[in-house]
């Protein structure tokens, strides 16, 4: 027992550290919302030492309490900011240690989303979980939640005992999530428009800048970052975790372009999508929220075509490599 509880003395040591660190830092901006559950998944820890470091931090006057879940950063901000967490914002603070943990499993991941996602592109696929158990070299219990997440993103399946199926990929499918998207992200745009706050609109369009700037010279990763920003940060403020939940499930949309651009197709000499993600978020800096609902979904139309385009030309040119954890089912 003493020593599971020094563990949980460490990393509740680490988190407050971190937390400290990315604060004083501004990595962790005054007036940021603190969830229990968001920084419970990034350090990849239960939620009772969170719950007692933030508890801690309120004691001490680093976070304060407000109308709403959680706690916010700062003893009196001027103004609430909702956005996710993720590890970068306490890696760039200088706490890699500390995410380390998260960081592990999230890497095997990454890894596995991008062989699943290339091979649903190519036909149907079965995913045996034993197998990936001992590609990874890792505990069934990682190898599991590695699963749930792909599973929470629309990529696999559970068929049977040990094993999924990869959800193909085709172009069917592909128009059946852009038609969920241009129902429901141009309403929860329009919703987040009264409630987004002015730093966080600023925010993203310095992030645009930046990319505009140094295009094609970018990390594929980072074009990913930017669409996360529009198309999930900026909807969280439409405040309606049902939709969200839904939208969810649409995600194999922008996985297309984060596991293809930049990786196994060249990125495009003009960059993919900042003027359409522009639009919107200066409708919303605005306060147009009609204006910022159609910019989206005038976006997404025209986002369809690129996608489809590149879904085709990589069945039929590109080549994939299937691990041993995957089998044909049948190919396109």
């Amino acid at each position: 027992m003493a020593k599971v509880n020094d563990m949980v003395k460490t990393l509740k040591d680490q988190l407050y550290q971190a937390l400290l660190r990315s604060m004083a830092s501004g990595h962790l901006e005054p007036g940021l919302v603190l969830l229990e559950s968001n920084i419970a998944e990034i350090f990849g820890m239960s939620r009772s030492p969170v719950r007692q470091t933030l508890a801690r931090l309120y004691d001490e006057g680093a976070i304060s309490r407000f109308e709403g879940r959680g706690y916010v950063v700062g003893g009196e901000p001027s103004e609430v900011v909702r956005r996710s967490l993720t590890a970068a914002d306490f890696r760039a603070a200088g706490g890699r240690a500390s995410v380390k943990r998260t960081e592990s499993w999230r890497a095997l991941a990454e890894r596995v989303e991008h062989d699943v996602v290339l091979g649903s592109m190519k036909g149907r696929l079965e995913l045996n979980e034993l197998e990936l158990s001992r590609t990874l070299d890792v505990s069934r219990s990682v190898t599991h939640r590695i699963l749930l997440q792909l599973q929470s993103l629309g990529v696999v399946a559970k068929v049977k005992y040990s094993s999924w199926n990869v959800v193909p990929l085709d172009s069917d499918r592909l128009h059946q999530l852009y038609e969920a998207r241009r129902l429901l992200e141009p309403f929860m745009i329009g919703k987040a428009c009264t409630r987004i706050g002015a730093q966080d609109v600023a925010r993203y369009l310095q992030r645009l800048a930046q990319a505009e700037r140094r295009y094609p010279h970018i990390d594929p990763g980072r074009l990913d970052a930017l669409e996360q920003d529009l198309h999930h940060d900026a909807l969280i403020h439409g405040a309606n975790d049902e939709l969200l939940s839904m939208l969810q499930r649409t995600r194999p949309i922008l996985l297309i372009s984060k596991h293809l651009l930049g990786g196994e197709i060249a990125l495009p000499p003009e960059d993919p999508f900042f003027a359409a993600h522009r639009q919107v978020f200066e409708a919303l800096a605005a306060g147009q929220a009609t204006r910022a609902s159609q910019a989206l979904s005038d976006h997404l139309a025209c986002s369809e075509s690129l996608v489809q385009a590149r879904l085709v030309n990589f069945q039929r040119d590109g080549d994939i490599r299937i691990p041993a954890y995957l089998r044909w089912l049948s190919r396109c």
